[in-house]
């Protein structure tokens, strides 16, 4: 009996992944714990291993294209099996439709169109198209009297019907996009599928999320001094400013309970648990590990885990599970002599906190006098449909007040 292969969700945000490279061809004979095909998410690549022995008898999904989670990858059976791919729910209905034609002579009655729009103005898609319009730069208000799911709702294939129209215009019409000439000497790289999807994801992001980014400066004098008295003490460890800055967002964050969530189509969740997002520079992108828990964990435990969970990302062997789940992510490159930045909102959460370097330079003090500080630029990024300015603003000036006097986490 035929086995299917399909999509597997990766994590909890996963909506679709890219075919990177099939290991087997069709015709190959598989074992269970063969990988037959590598895949990119927007956080990770991964191998889809066989579950079962036998051949590998049609290859659905083919390389570079995008599949939704559950989406048909391929067809496992027995040497020489009839293969019959599924229909999927829309080419089902099409062809009930026809046959019911054909043997009544009656077409089926044409329902009225639906206006995709709510009340309040919002249009109605699914994740999917939504995502799958901002991919393809099609305008989701310009399909507003043409959904076709429930309800007038505009679902993929509604998107991918007006992107395809939008190729048949005339070549005038796409005059205005850029074209670059390679000259001798130049090279030129394809695209790998993680920095790809990691564009589709950021470029979908800024579009769909109002990014407001609020920025200041702190006197981390007395951090340096808590951080050099812990590496003193502790010689088996050593505590980066990273790890301590997890520590204290995820303690501000209990405060400004709002600043924890994430949205959905309809509503917004508050999270119950704190999990801290830690951004990884890798040689082809960025990844995001996540420390559980961070608010109920001691800086040791901390440490320990984002030790772990960078190395692992380096060697490409984090799990799904430890790239899921996050509700606020930092982002710092001080490291890399960065005053400030502007970080991307990742999405569905509802705040990024975007980390810069630490430089001497001089300040005026309450006495008004001229010194010397270690100073720091903090940059958050949030949601504006979830987070207002004034209470991004108490939560960064929360945060502050840790970093210029570390014994405030304990009040």
């Amino acid at each position: 009996m035929a086995t299917e292969v399909r999509m597997p969700q990766l994590g909890l945000t996963m909506e679709e992944g890219t075919i990177g490279k099939w290991i087997k061809q069709e015709g190959d004979k598989v074992s269970a714990g063969d990988v037959l095909v590598e895949i990119t998410t927007d956080k990770l690549s991964s191998e889809i291993e066989s579950e079962v022995d036998g051949y590998l008898l049609k290859i659905v999904a083919e390389e570079g294209e995008d599949i939704p989670v559950r989406g048909l990858l391929a067809v496992i059976g027995e040497e020489g099996e009839e293969v019959d791919l599924p229909l999927d729910a829309a080419e089902a209905e099409a062809t009930a439709e026809e046959l019911k034609t054909e043997l009544t002579g009656i077409a089926p009655k044409e329902e009225p169109k639906q206006e995709a729009v709510t009340e309040r103005g919002r249009i109605k898609a699914s994740p999917l198209a939504k995502k799958t319009a901002a991919d393809l730069g099609v305008e989701l208000s310009e399909l507003t009297g043409s959904g076709s799911g429930p309800g007038g709702r505009i679902i993929q294939r509604d998107v991918l019907a007006a992107a395809e129209s939008k190729k048949a215009q005339p070549a005038a019409s796409q005059a205005a996009q850029p074209v670059v000439t390679e000259v001798p000497g130049d090279i030129v790289k394809p695209l790998s599928n993680m920095r790809k999807v990691i564009g589709q994801r950021m470029q979908a992001n800024k579009q769909i999320a109002p990014h407001v980014t609020i920025t200041t400066e702190v006197n981390v004098d007395n951090t340096i001094a808590l951080r050099n008295k812990l590496n003193a003490k502790n010689t088996d460890v050593r505590f980066s400013y990273t790890d301590i800055l997890v520590k204290m967002s995820a303690t501000a964050l209990r405060s400004y309970p709002v600043m924890n969530s994430s949205i959905t189509e309809d509503s917004f969740i508050i999270h119950d648990r704190v999990n801290i997002g830690v951004a990884v520079a890798l040689e082809d992108g960025l990844i995001v590990p996540v420390v559980r828990d961070a608010d109920r964990k001691g800086l040791r435990a901390i440490t320990a885990e984002t030790r772990e969970l960078i190395t692992k990302a380096r060697e490409n062997t984090l799990s799904p599970d430890q790239m899921a789940g996050a509700t606020f992510t930092i982002s710092n490159l001080g490291n890399y002599d960065v005053d400030g930045f502007t970080p991307v909102i990742n999405l569905p959460e509802a705040a990024i906190l975007g980390v810069g370097r630490i430089i001497r330079k001089p300040i005026v003090n309450e006495n008004d006098q001229i010194v010397p500080a270690s100073m720091m630029v903090l940059s958050l990024s949030f949601d504006h449909r979830v987070v207002d300015g004034a209470t991004a603003a108490e939560f960064l000036k929360k945060l502050k007040g840790y970093l210029e006097d570390p014994d405030n986490m304990y009040l």
